[in-house]
């Protein structure tokens, strides 16, 4: 009986070691893994927002007509680069990721929690940035005439805010939504492929 445990347990050990390589060969697969997705995820993000960033500089500077009108463009200026600043530091975690192998299996499950993490904290991040410019265009004509704001402040303080909360609560289902499907579902592979090495 002791030596058929015995054998069980070495089929198994054996089985172990023959699968994880499989495994880490999948995780880094340089065209169809979970960490090659990930990097074309952000690769690609970077770019959106950069030729987003670039365009409204391209159409918008000549508009820029007082401090206030600067506050507002700088703002989403420095909104559009914390963005492509935090892609680019995952899109960096992502090589590190790809880096690692069966040994050190540990600090590749830490990658995947940090990266998780990260994103979090990035989608609460344009969240409050974005609150922050809504605060801008209703404080901004209290105090000065903007002439592209004059439109939008001509309509009544009900249906602004109502307008606000409606972006709001739109961002918020839409970013979760496109966060799974460009980042979290590869994430998720990523961690289901690493448990099935334990």
């Amino acid at each position: 009986m002791e030596l058929d445990d015995f054998k069980q347990a070495w089929k198994q050990e054996d089985h172990k070691q023959t699968t994880t390589p499989d495994i880490m060969e999948l995780i880094q697969q340089k065209s169809k893994g979970p960490i090659a997705s990930l990097q074309a995820a952000f690769r690609k993000q970077m770019i959106a927002v950069t030729a987003l960033m670039s365009a409204v500089t391209i159409t918008q500077v000549k508009n820029i007509e007082s401090v206030s009108s600067h506050l507002l463009f700088w703002t989403y200026i420095g909104f559009c680069l914390s963005m492509i600043g935090a892609l680019y530091l995952n899109y960096r975690l992502t090589h590190k990721m790809e880096s690692m192998d069966g040994a050190v299996k540990n600090n590749l499950e830490q990658y995947v929690t940090m990266m998780e993490k990260r994103l979090q904290w990035q989608a609460v991040g344009a969240r409050i940035i974005i609150i922050f410019f809504i605060l801008l265009l209703e404080v901004i004509p209290l105090f000065q005439h903007v002439r592209m704001l004059s439109t939008w402040h001509a309509l009544p303080p009900v249906v602004r805010f109502a307008s606000y909360a409606a972006y709001l609560v739109f961002q918020y289902y839409l970013s979760r939504a496109l966060a799974q499907k460009k980042f979290g579902r590869h994430l998720d592979h990523l961690r289901n492929l690493l448990n099935e090495m334990k």
